[in-house]
C-alpha cells in the first residue's frame, strides 16, 4: 500500500468528513453514556407537578424545488416536559425535558435537554444534580456557538441548548452576591445531527440535511473526473475512554434590581469530538484508504458580562466569551505518529452587545457580535469556519389576538455576507391545536466560503400542525 497525499481531496469535503464522522461517533457515544441514578430519601410534602408536551408534524414543500435536500422534506416531533417544585425547604424539585424528531429519511434525533433534582438548603443556596444548562453566556445561546453548553442541533436555524451533566451548586453569602461551581466526571458529546457509517462497504451516508457527507470518490489525476473510491474506517475506541471525561466551572455574579455583573470560567472537553486523518492508495483494491481516529480536545472556556434593566421589561447588555482549545488530544496513546492530518485548533474571542423589550403580547431584540480573534486560514489544510464573525440580529414577535401570532428573526453577517431570515405566522384554532406556516432561508455569498456555504440549499417554506398536552 502506497502513502497517498491528503491534498487530491476537495478542502470542503474533508472538512466535511470531519464534520460528518463526529456526528456520528458522539451519537454512538452518547447512547451509551452512564445516567445518573439519584433517588434521594426526602420527607412526603406538598407538591406542585406539572407534565405537559407536545406533538408536532411540519412538511417543508410548500415550494418547488424547496426542502428537497436529503432528509428536509417533512418531519415529526415529541416534546415533554416534566417540572414538579416542591414548596418546602429541604426537599427536592424535580426536571425532566426531552425533544426528539424523525424525519423522512426515518433518522431519529433525540436530546435530553435538561433533567435533574434540585435541592434547596441554607439561604437562598441550591444544588442541581444531573443535566442542566449553565445560564452563563448569553453571546453561547443568542448565537448558537455550542462552546459552554451542548446544542439540541436538530437543525442549524435555531440550534437550541442542551445542558452540561453534573452537579452544579450555588451560593449567596451575601444577599446580592453569587457564587457558582460546577463540576462532572461524565462527557456526553453532541448527538446531532448524526450520519450513518456502514463498515462493510466504508460508505458514509447523510440522513439528515445539516450533516455535511465526505466525498465517495477522489479525483487523483486532476482531470475533474473522481476515478477512485474513498473507503472510510473509523477505528472506534471503547465508550468508557470516551464518557469518563471531567469537567470544572466557577462562576460568580454581583446582581441588585437594576444590573448584574458576572464572570466565570471553565475547563471542559469540547462539544463536538474532533477526528485525525490518515489517506492511503490501496493499489491492489484501487481504492483510495481513510482512517480515521476520533479524538476529544479540551479547551478553557471564559466570559465576563454586563446586564443592566434601565426600565421595566428592558434589558441591556454587553457580552464577553472567550475559547482557548488544547493543541494536543486528551488521548492515552499517541495518535499523532502517522503522515496523515489532525485538526488545526485556533482560539476564538467573541465581543456582543444587545438589548431586549418583552411584555405579555410583544417581544424584539436586537444583538450584535463581533470575533476579535484572528483567524488565519492561509496554511490551514482543513478549516472549521466560525458560525459568526461580525453579525447582526434582529429578532421580534407579537401576539395580534388571543389566537394569532406573528414572529420574525433576521441575521446579517458583515463579513462573510451570510444571511439567515426566519419568518412565522401561528394560529391556535383550538384550545390545544396550532397551525403555523413560515419560510426559513439562508443567504451566502458564492464568492467566498464560509460556515453557511454548505447549507445554502436548506431553505423551507413550511407548514405545520402541533397538539399540545
Amino acid at each position: 500500500m502506497n502513502n497517498y497525499s491528503i491534498k487530491h481531496l476537495n478542502p470542503i469535503r474533508r472538512l466535511a468528513l470531519f464534520s460528518c464522522l463526529a456526528s456520528v461517533f458522539s451519537a454512538q457515544a452518547s447512547n451509551n453514556q452512564s445516567t445518573l441514578d439519584l433517588k434521594p430519601i426526602a420527607p412526603k410534602v406538598e407538591t406542585k407537578s406539572n407534565l405537559k408536551g407536545s406533538v408536532l408534524f411540519q412538511s417543508n414543500q410548500w415550494v418547488e424545488n424547496v426542502g428537497e435536500v436529503v432528509g428536509n422534506e417533512y418531519f415529526g416531533e415529541l416534546n415533554i416536559d416534566y417540572d414538579s417544585k416542591s414548596k418546602d425547604q429541604g426537599t427536592l424539585d424535580k426536571k425532566f425535558q426531552l425533544k426528539s424528531r424523525v424525519n423522512n429519511e426515518e433518522q431519529m434525533m433525540f436530546s435530553i435537554t435538561e433533567t435533574y433534582l434540585r435541592h434547596k438548603f441554607g439561604k437562598n443556596n441550591d444544588a442541581y444534580f444531573g443535566r442542566r444548562i449553565l445560564p452563563w453566556s448569553k453571546l453561547d445561546s443568542t448565537w448558537g456557538f455550542g462552546k459552554l453548553n451542548n446544542r439540541v442541533n436538530f437543525d442549524g436555524f435555531e440550534p437550541g441548548q442542551e445542558g452540561l451533566t453534573g452537579v452544579a451548586v450555588n451560593f449567596r453569602p451575601v444577599d446580592n452576591f453569587r457564587v457558582s461551581l460546577f463540576g462532572s466526571g461524565i462527557y456526553a458529546p453532541e448527538l446531532n445531527p448524526g450520519a450513518k457509517i456502514d463498515k462493510e462497504k466504508g460508505t458514509i451516508a447523510c440522513q439528515n440535511a445539516w450533516c455535511k457527507a465526505p466525498d465517495a470518490s477522489a479525483d487523483i489525476n486532476n482531470d475533474g473526473t473522481p476515478d477512485k473510491q474513498i473507503f472510510y474506517s473509523v477505528n472506534m475506541p471503547d465508550i468508557s475512554e470516551i464518557i469518563f471525561r471531567y469537567t470544572a466551572g466557577l462562576s460568580f455574579a454581583l446582581e441588585t434590581d437594576m444590573f448584574s455583573l458576572s464572570g466565570f470560567g471553565m475547563r471542559k472537553p469540547e462539544n463536538n469530538i474532533s477526528l485525525s486523518v490518515e489517506i492511503s492508495l490501496d493499489s491492489q483494491k484501487d481504492m483510495i484508504i481513510a482512517d480515521v481516529t476520533p479524538e476529544i480536545y479540551y479547551h478553557n472556556v471564559g466570559g465576563a458580562e454586563l446586564s443592566v434593566n434601565p426600565i421595566d421589561n428592558v434589558e441591556t447588555y454587553v457580552s464577553y466569551l472567550h475559547i482557548k482549545p488544547d493543541t494536543i488530544p486528551d488521548t492515552a496513546s499517541n495518535v499523532f505518529q502517522y503522515t496523515g492530518i489532525k485538526p488545526n485548533k485556533k482560539q476564538e474571542d467573541y465581543l456582543g452587545v444587545g438589548a431586549r423589550y418583552k411584555n405579555h403580547k410583544f417581544f424584539a431584540s436586537v444583538n450584535y457580535v463581533a470575533r476579535v480573534s484572528e483567524f488565519d486560514i492561509s496554511e490551514d489544510v482543513l478549516v472549521e469556519y466560525p458560525r459568526w464573525n461580525q453579525a447582526l440580529n434582529l429578532s421580534t414577535s407579537v401576539d395580534l389576538t388571543s389566537k394569532f401570532g406573528l414572529s420574525f428573526d433576521y441575521k446579517y453577517d458583515m463579513l462573510t455576507e451570510d444571511r439567515l431570515t426566519m419568518v412565522k405566522a401561528n394560529y391556535l384554532f383550538r384550545k390545544n391545536m396550532m397551525i403555523s406556516a413560515g419560510a426559513n432561508v439562508i443567504g451566502s455569498s458564492s464568492e467566498r466560503n464560509s460556515y453557511w456555504s454548505d447549507f445554502v440549499n436548506n431553505d423551507t417554506v413550511y407548514s405545520s400542525f402541533k397538539y399540545v398536552f
